[in-house]
């Protein structure tokens, strides 16, 4: 049985609550993703829940390589491919195609930046999800473009 959380509160000290396995079911799935060139960041080569991954590089002072995702908001599913992490490292998230960087969205509750991934091929930051650029943060998970707004509204970033 897998375990899914869901956050409750607003900085570092936020708790978690698992899901019951009903509303994991219900979960949005992210069907398209990219860059801020154009590039599609799904991959086909590796699959979560059925769905397939996002594909994204990071680049850090001392290593580079891919972080693929699950697709289902606020799951934390991941995978690292050839990617040496160190928790609490911030990094840069780029387009696995291009390298070209996603630009950011908002400042994180943790200190880094939540940046912009886009839902459509034209990158309008109205039709975006987000991801925290530190490895380990609660916010290192899919935020769907709602609660990128709510945080900003109420002043979590």
């Amino acid at each position: 049985m897998s375990i899914n959380w869901l956050l409750l509160g607003g900085h570092q000290s936020q708790k978690r609550e698992v899901i019951p396995d009903q509303d994991a079911q219900k979960a949005e799935v992210v069907t398209e993703c990219y860059c801020p060139n154009g590039h599609s960041v799904l991959s086909d080569g590796h699959k979560f829940q059925g769905h397939p991954g996002l594909s994204l590089m990071l680049k850090s002072k001392t290593s580079e390589g891919l972080l693929i995702i699950s697709p289902v908001l606020g799951d934390r599913d991941r995978n690292f491919v050839g990617f040496e992490r160190k928790a609490g490292e911030v990094v840069d998230i780029c387009c696995p195609t291009c390298s070209e960087s996603f630009p950011i969205y908002n400042q994180c509750p943790c200190g880094a930046h939540l940046v912009a991934l886009f839902t459509s091929p034209k990158a309008h930051f109205a039709q975006c999800i987000g991801i925290c650029q530190r490895l380990g943060c609660l916010h290192s998970e899919l935020l769907s473009e709602r609660d990128l707004r709510l945080y900003s509204r109420q002043d979590y970033l």
